[in-house]
């Protein structure tokens, strides 16, 4: 684990990897990341990849160059290119230290499968919570709660 690693980061769903591909290809996000352990798929024609340290990123060269990729992955700031808002899990995990309480909030399609999910604390919420209502998917849903389970048993790993 590195230093800006928080230890809630885990693999994703094959369907949410393909989800989220979907955006990418059709210019709704310009970065998909396959955090390390996470399995990669094929990456669409016409677009970049770059590897680093915490993962792998399919991205559009046309609107970010895979060195701005790795200054802000670097930093643990991948939330900064992946629509997942204005904190970063080590800025939540600071303020939990602190005492506020942890949460999350995810946007799921209309078939319930989880499109992005970012950690926040009573603190952050709110200000998350307006960026991914201003940035889902259209027929999507934003739900603030507690840890997915799949996220909560690879903690108990």
């Amino acid at each position: 684990m590195t230093a800006l690693d928080t230890g809630i980061c885990v693999p994703e769903s094959i369907e949410t990897l393909y989800l989220q591909q979907r955006q990418l290809v059709r210019g709704q996000r310009d970065v998909q990341m396959f955090p390390i352990g996470t399995l990669e798929i094929v990456k669409p024609e016409g677009f970049s990849r770059h590897e680093n340290f915490r993962g792998i990123f399919h991205f559009r060269p046309d609107a970010i160059s895979a060195a701005k990729i790795d200054a802000l992955s670097t930093c643990g700031r991948e939330n900064e290119f992946l629509k997942l808002g204005p904190f970063s899990k080590c800025d939540v995990a600071r303020r939990v230290m602190n005492g506020e309480q942890l949460t999350c909030i995810m946007e799921y399609s209309p078939t319930g499968v989880e499109l992005r999910c970012a950690a926040g604390s009573s603190g952050t919420i709110a200000e998350q919570q307006k960026y991914f209502e201003a940035t889902k998917e259209h027929g999507n849903i934003i739900i603030i709660g507690e840890l997915p389970e799949r996220v909560r048993l690879a903690k108990l790993a």
